[in-house]
């Protein structure tokens, strides 16, 4: 988006900033059964997110299929990704660009999570801004299930946040790094 500022005789143009966008979250058991329900669109009516727009949820699609992974049962067992950018990005795009910007993030993730552990990758575009929601098991290189060596603190977030935005801004050098531990 491209904004104009007019000072006297002279026009400014200041384009907004564009961002590419990750966030984990975490979650041990019940609430998984909400965010599938969510993420695979089984309800007919969302009150709590009033974008949804349920005419073209067939416009959504799946990266990966379901895999099984070992889960125990005091752990956290399933890591959600969100996956997105600012609106400013998308607009303009066609289809093909904006699948081939997920594919980019879920290779991405691919680099460091097995994606065998992937339990799903989904993209809506049912709503203002397109957006893909990841899902994975952390189950570590050495296979144990362990969500704390792969997300760490808040320090490993800040690096995670930085090498999604390196690995992003190669094919999309539009995009900016957001702040730190914003």
């Amino acid at each position: 988006m491209t904004v104009s500022l007019f000072l006297g005789k002279e026009e400014v143009q200041m384009q907004k900033a564009q961002y590419g966008i990750l966030r984990f979250a975490k979650y041990k058991g019940p609430e998984i059964s909400n965010i599938e329900a969510h993420n695979e669109r089984k309800k007919e009516k969302y009150a709590t997110n009033p974008d949804i727009d349920n005419n073209p949820t067939n416009l959504n699609y799946h990266f990966i299929e379901q895999y099984g992974s070992r889960t125990r049962k005091d752990s956290v067992r399933v890591v959600e990704v969100l996956i997105t950018a600012t609106p400013e990005f998308f607009k303009g795009k066609k289809k093909s660009e904006i699948r081939a910007y997920f594919q980019t993030a879920l290779e991405f993730i691919e680099k460091y999570q097995d994606s065998e552990t992937i339990l799903s990758a989904v993209v809506h575009m049912d709503e203002k801004t397109p957006h893909m929601h990841l899902s994975f098991v952390p189950i570590t290189q050495d296979g144990r299930l362990c969500a704390k060596e792969i997300l760490g603190n808040k320090k490993k977030l800040t690096w995670w946040q930085d090498e999604f935005w390196k690995h992003m801004v190669e094919k999309y050098p539009d995009l900016e790094r957001g702040e730190a531990a914003s």
